[in-house]
């Protein structure tokens, strides 16, 4: 027999396949939190004097809630890696930042990733 068809028939999983996806839910309602108060953060000071607009474009549970990967778009004609030296540097304020806007005992840890953007031509 087919154990999904079993669980189904029988009644169960039914409750863990809800808790599953409220804590999926849950989940994604902190990572988009912790956006947007990094993207506040980051839009209010120059981070480590880098000079240039960095831009959260998403935040993912690595593995869970309590490290977060943080992906930066770095604006074009700045250096990638002065960037992420900058943000690791500066994290312990952001964690900070996170703390005061989101309602959790402790403050995430951060991992910053560089994300790729390609712009197409707008003429």
């Amino acid at each position: 027999m087919d154990s999904d068809f079993a669980e189904i028939l029988y009644g169960e999983g039914s409750g863990s396949r809800s808790e599953s996806r409220q804590v999926q839910r849950k989940t994604q309602q902190f990572c988009c939190q912790v956006q947007r108060a990094l993207n506040l953060a980051l839009a209010d000071s120059n981070v480590a004097g880098i000079g240039c607009e960095l831009f959260v474009d998403e935040v993912s549970p690595a593995p869970g809630c309590g490290h977060l990967l943080v992906h930066i778009v770095v604006q074009d004609g700045y250096s990638v890696a002065d960037a992420m030296i900058a943000l690791r540097r500066d994290a312990s304020r952001l964690r900070s930042e996170i703390a005061m806007a989101i309602a959790r005992k402790r403050s995430p840890e951060l991992s910053f990733v560089p994300v790729s953007v390609q712009g197409g031509d707008d003429e």
